[in-house]
């Protein structure tokens, strides 16, 4: 058995050089990127058996992909390769102290994902689902398809971790988005995580209190809050862990590698507080690097981190 299966859209990632606007004559630097796609390196990174269930072109950045992910030890079993459909791009632009992004993902071979590749026992073979909403969002097949493996490995027993990654430009509204997140926070589950500013953007309020009140049968809320920390509601517990001091390149996929480090100590039995602790750490490092796996950590960078603070 492996500890997680991860789904979603692995994306291509353009920036330009010295935080630079890509109105700007400037260099382009390329990295590897796409939320469920570096939770499976992030936990990989961490020492964790870990399968990535997507499709990437059959093209470069396809290729890519599969060498980055084998390099770094995630399962590629259940990666596909579409030879009628591209992977999918974005490209960041450092406007003032904001990411503004420019997504090229329409049509990509993630979003032609469907429930008929799902075997029906797929989720006996795993301790763990991470999904987000962008998993949900690409597409109604790779919405079809991550409610039924929510339905699978909540019927198993297994853990499901679902990220709500809420980007306006893949949904019709804010009101449609809250809906469907509703709906497959309503299968059962067991990790939700959320930032603030998600919860004003869906309407669920504006203090992290009304995202526990909103779903109290979800075991443990996340709230990250960037430079803020995070709040945690975990079994009837409530605390902050703050961020890290660090000198930050970059927090693009900081998110992603807090997830990663939440879920990889829980798996190992730590309790919440400390797997909170733990993640800050991840994203902490993470964020001294540009882009998301530039300095996404392994275990002993994290364990020597919190060790120096």
């Amino acid at each position: 058995m492996r500890n997680f299966l991860s789904f979603g859209e692995p994306l291509v990632g353009f920036y330009p050089t010295d935080a630079a606007s890509v109105i700007d004559d400037v260099p382009i630097t390329k990295t590897w990127g796409g939320d469920t796609s570096n939770f499976a390196i992030g936990v990989a990174r961490l020492g964790h058996s870990v399968s990535y269930f997507s499709a990437v072109g059959d093209e470069p950045f396809g290729r890519g992909f599969l060498t980055l992910w084998k390099r770094n030890g995630v399962d590629t079993s259940l990666v596909s390769v579409d030879a009628r459909r591209r992977t999918g791009l974005y490209f960041v632009s450092f406007e003032g102290k904001k990411h503004l992004f420019t997504y090229y993902r329409k049509g990509s071979a993630a979003s032609a994902l469907s429930v008929d590749r799902i075997p029906e026992d797929l989720a006996k073979g795993y301790a763990a689902l991470h999904l987000s909403g962008i998993s949900l969002g690409m597409s109604a097949s790779t919405r079809a398809a991550g409610l039924k493996l929510m339905q699978l490995f909540q019927a198993s027993g297994r853990l499901i971790s679902f990220d709500i990654n809420y980007r306006a430009a893949m949904w019709n509204s804010a009101k449609r988005a809250s809906l469907v997140f509703s709906s497959a926070i309503g299968i059962g589950i067991d990790i939700l995580e959320i930032t603030d500013e998600e919860m004003s953007a869906l309407g669920w309020g504006e203090s992290p209190a009304d995202i526990h009140k909103k779903f109290p049968l979800v075991r443990t809320i996340i709230v990250k809050r960037g430079s803020r920390g995070a709040l945690i509601y975990a079994d009837g517990d409530s605390f902050s862990v703050p961020a890290f001091s660090v000198s930050v390149q970059d927090t693009v996929g900081a998110g992603d590698s807090f997830d990663a480090g939440y879920l990889s100590a829980i798996l190992e039995g730590a309790q919440p507080r400390y797997a909170a602790r733990f993640a800050a750490a991840a994203a902490a490092i993470t964020c001294t690097g540009t882009g998301p796996l530039e300095k996404m950590p392994f275990k002993e960078d994290v364990l020597h981190f919190l060790a120096s603070h």
